[in-house]
């Protein structure tokens, strides 16, 4: 699949060359989200969102046990933590004076609001809040409590992919954004961009 992405990519480069165009795919399986064409840069994040695509069965892996929501649940905290330090940074910035930056704050937001659920869930749904390695680790996770995670869990994958294609479409000039702390872009992508890593890390935890 990975190779006959790149070669029509590739196609495309080569045949359209006056032309910017944009793809999407609804299917967990495929491509979340496709950036115009037109550089190797631009080709070498289809290739990042390939990787995140794919993500949906590794995803269940890690949810099959407690102890693999647990080891989720720890991930989403930093993905929060990371969205919420960000939004601070940018909290005294005019960002609506900048759409693209704008655009990327609220799309931050979006997943903050989607850890924020998933948390709620593994609290409340899950009764998994007093998680204790000893006892719990072993155990299935309940069936409406993994439906649910794992639901969340390819909405975040999603809105994460999104938030990394938003962000490389902002400007890259010294000043472009005034007082607006630009380099919070950089931190919040250093952890974003670990999603499909921590998800693989997760999944080890349930598949012996």
């Amino acid at each position: 699949m990975k190779f006959a992405i790149f070669a029509l990519v590739l196609g495309l480069c080569l045949a359209a060359t006056m032309a910017d165009l944009d793809y999407s795919a609804e299917n967990d399986d495929q491509l979340v989200e496709f950036t115009p064409l037109g550089n190797a840069e631009e080709i070498a994040d289809l290739f990042i969102f390939s990787v995140f695509g794919r993500l949906k069965p590794t995803i269940k892996v890690g949810l099959r046990t407690l102890k693999g929501v647990n080891c989720t649940i720890k991930r989403v905290l930093s993905i929060r933590q990371a969205g919420l330090d960000f939004l601070q940074a940018f909290k005294d910035c005019n960002s609506a004076a900048f759409k693209d930056l704008n655009n990327v704050i609220n799309q931050v937001q979006t997943v903050v609001n989607t850890c924020n659920d998933i948390i709620h869930i593994n609290e409340n749904v899950c009764n998994n809040g007093d998680y204790n390695d000893e006892d719990d680790a072993k155990k299935k996770t309940p069936a409406a409590c993994f439906s649910k995670l794992v639901s969340k869990m390819v909405t975040l994958k999603k809105q994460i992919a999104k938030t990394i294609t938003l962000s490389k479409k902002l400007s890259s000039t010294p000043g472009a954004y005034g007082a607006c702390n630009v380099d919070a872009v950089d931190d919040l992508l250093s952890v974003f961009t670990e999603f499909p890593t921590f998800v693989k890390e997760c999944s080890k935890l349930t598949s012996k």
